[in-house]
């Protein structure tokens, strides 16, 4: 009896343990996801607004000032100038424009931007050259003949050199292509040598080469704004002025009072647009492209314009009386020789620069006979 209880317990034991066997097995939980980093950024709600760009928020105002006259084509690429760096930037750069001598011109506006303040100006070169001496002699006397020639050196490493170091002593060069023609001598003389010039006294600008090129050309030079030019001429002052015909041909009209153009063409009449350093280096990258596209479009289309121009303008003055003539340029350019030395003692310039421009015009013309 004993034995069969114990049968009977065991079959029950064995029971148990199969219905156990049978049990689904108890669910895991699920797997929790891999915790972030500390330092990982916040996802942002997928319809939350971009956030905006620090260029966004940038603006300056720049003051932008030369001497010219509204009927000059410097005066009319400035002002194109300023209205579409202010536009293509949205009011982010916002350029204001002061022709007419309203504001500091010549080398008080090169001053402006080596002081670091919010400023561009178009001056000529030579009014650089108190920085980096290589500037004056770019437009040393009779070395271009035409726009071409000029633009070929001023696109060379020789020019950008100059305007790496201008850039060091806080002069950022935006472009080097306003220009408007060449200068030549305008009086009521008949001038066809330096010797027909001795003893009459001319116009000159304020700048320091210009004055010494009109010295070697034989004049004497009496240095005097343009608006100072006319009248001095009405009461006999001075005799004339070196220009382009733009300038016969622009505000004052002066040519009511000089009627005779020797074609001498002894300088490139051409300007460099600048910037402030500092002020340049203040402004993002995106808006440097803008106004870097819009420097240099204006400056060639001021070129443009002024060479379509000119033979319009030359119609009108000739109509008015105004004739021209031919000079012996062998005799000029020997005559303008004592500028080159004067350049390299008064700027620290050097043979070696002006022996490089030559070639490069050289090089120049023999590439496109």
């Amino acid at each position: 009896m004993k034995k069969f209880l114990a049968m009977i317990l065991a079959l029950c034991m064995v029971f148990a343990l199969c219905a156990c066997g049978e049990k689904a097995p108890a669910e895991t939980p699920a797997e929790a996801p891999a915790e972030a980093p500390a330092d990982a950024p916040a996802e942002a709600p997928a319809d939350a607004p971009a956030e905006a760009s620090a260029d966004d928020d940038f603006h300056i105002d720049i003051k932008f000032s030369n001497v010219f006259q509204p009927t000059e084509w410097n005066y009319k690429a400035s002002e194109k100038l300023a209205a579409m760096i202010t536009e293509k930037t949205e009011g982010h750069v916002s350029v204001t424009y002061h022709g007419q001598n309203e504001l500091d011109c010549y080398g008080d506006s090169v001053t402006r931007a080596v002081n670091g303040e919010n400023w561009m100006g178009l001056e000529e070169p030579s009014l650089f050259a108190d920085y980096v001496g290589d500037a004056a002699m770019v437009i040393a006397p009779m070395l271009y003949s035409t726009n071409e020639e000029y633009n070929y050196v001023m696109d060379s490493e020789f020019v950008e050199n100059i305007c790496n170091e201008l850039a060091e002593m806080g002069i950022h060069v935006l472009d080097t292509h306003y220009s408007f023609g060449f200068r030549s001598v305008v009086t009521n003389l008949d001038v066809t040598k330096p010797s027909d010039l001795n003893g009459h006294i001319l116009r000159a600008t304020s700048s320091p080469l210009f004055t010494k090129t009109l010295e070697a050309l034989g004049a004497t030079p009496n240095p005097m704004s343009f608006t100072e030019c006319l009248q001095a001429i009405s009461s006999g002052v001075v005799e004339g002025f070196e220009g382009s015909v733009s300038t016969i041909a622009g505000a004052g009209q002066p040519y009511e009072l000089v009627k005779k153009v020797a074609e001498t063409n002894h300088l490139i009449a051409t300007r460099w647009l600048f910037i402030s350093e500092d002020c340049w280096q203040s402004i993002p990258e995106k808006y440097q492209t803008i106004i870097e596209e819009c420097a240099v479009e204006c400056g060639y289309w001021e070129q443009q314009m002024c060479e379509e121009d000119e033979a319009t303008q030359i119609e009108m003055l000739k109509e008015n009386g105004v004739t021209w003539n031919a000079v012996d340029l062998d005799a000029f350019q020997e005559a303008c020789a004592p500028v080159i030395d004067w350049i390299i003692e008064e700027y620290g310039s050097s043979r070696e620069a002006y022996d490089t421009l030559t070639g490069l015009v050289a090089e120049f013309r023999a590439n496109n006979k």
